[in-house]
């Protein structure tokens, strides 16, 4: 992917998730009927396991496959004086989403997008979660790029899951806690009231607010799996107050197809996942290192990514990509680190 190529991905990235449709249409009308066969993923455990660990780790699991997006974005209501809602969003494309990492008490998923556009097929890292049982601290998104870690209440975590989202380039994006459930033969993850960077489907088009508060959660269906995202938009006053600007309900929906080609998608996570690893591992010493940071620009940074995904190109190439390069980036938008011992 040479650098026009990667300017190119970024805006891809922007347009899968926030263009408007021709008709307007509900999301409903666009849903075909469950498939009649479907094998829960815990039917296999006895019945005093199908509510506990295991049973959370195997649906988190589910997530993992081959699949067509669709994403579904309608503004609700207006909260504040005056505020007009925005027309609503529609958009998708096909992902494949892989198990990078499964330690038992964290499960790493890798969303990587795979687009046939005519006769071009375009494979771009998307965004990645990480979930943990039981976590003793989240990295929590305060607003205005400031992240901050939270030490996480016992009680609240015992049972619990943490899923952390990232960025396409590994930066962090936010972070929720909540447990998993498994009733009426229904298994599903809600989140607590987490906070938001702007979405990328909005973060080039608006600066009318700076935050999303989200509930997220997170359920398996018969056809793949669903999030749906209960948001309200909040701006942000530099005197520390808030006001919130409008109610949006989301609905990214996964279904599972047997249809696309994911090779290439699997090819370059092939040549390029040893580096992308090197890139989490840096990231991680920086949260380490600084529990209070601010990214500038914002998660959304689109140069940052830039710098991020040439370098995954090298990588992709065979050349061999330094800890200190990667460093170098980071200390570039915000987080200063020192030569690190294992650095080549």
């Amino acid at each position: 992917m040479r650098l026009p190529a990667i300017a190119a991905s970024v805006v891809l990235l922007t347009a899968c998730a926030g263009t408007p449709p021709k008709k307007p249409a509900s999301a409903a009308a666009t849903l075909p009927a469950a498939p009649a066969r479907y094998t829960p993923p815990c039917a296999g455990l006895p019945p005093a396991e199908r509510s506990g660990y295991e049973c959370d780790r195997r649906s988190i699991l589910a997530m993992a496959g081959e699949f067509r997006v669709r994403f579904v974005f309608d503004e609700t209501a207006a909260l504040a004086p005056g505020y007009q809602p925005k027309a609503p969003q529609r958009s998708g494309g096909t992902e494949l989403v892989e198990v990078v990492r499964d330690d038992g008490d964290t499960i790493v998923l890798q969303h990587i997008l795979v687009m046939k556009m005519g006769e071009d097929v375009h494979v771009i890292k998307h965004w990645r979660q990480d979930w943990h049982y039981q976590p003793a601290s989240l990295l929590r998104y305060r607003g205005n790029g400031r992240f901050e870690t939270e030490a996480v209440d016992p009680a609240v975590a015992s049972g619990a899951w943490s899923q952390v989202v990232y960025e396409v380039d590994d930066a962090p994006r936010y972070a929720g806690i909540g447990r998993w459930r498994h009733e009426a033969g229904v298994d599903a993850w809600e989140s607590d009231l987490t906070r938001r960077p702007l979405p990328r489907r909005e973060f080039t088009k608006r600066s009318d607010y700076q935050a999303l508060d989200v509930v997220n959660r997170h359920t398996l269906t018969p056809a793949g799996w669903v999030h749906e995202q209960d948001n309200t938009k909040v701006v942000l006053h530099a005197d520390g107050s808030e006001q919130a600007l409008a109610r949006e309900h989301g609905i990214n929906s996964y279904t599972r197809i047997g249809d696309h080609d994911f090779g290439p998608g699997r090819e370059y996570w092939r040549k390029t996942q040893a580096y992308w690893a090197d890139v989490r591992a840096e990231w991680a010493r920086a949260f380490a290192l600084h529990p209070s940071f601010v990214l500038s620009p914002e998660p959304n940074g689109e140069a940052r990514i830039g710098e991020f995904f040439a370098q995954a190109e090298r990588a992709g190439n065979g050349e061999t990509i330094s800890r200190a390069e990667i460093d170098a980036v980071l200390t570039r938008y915000g987080l200063a680190l020192p030569e690190s011992a294992t650095t080549p």
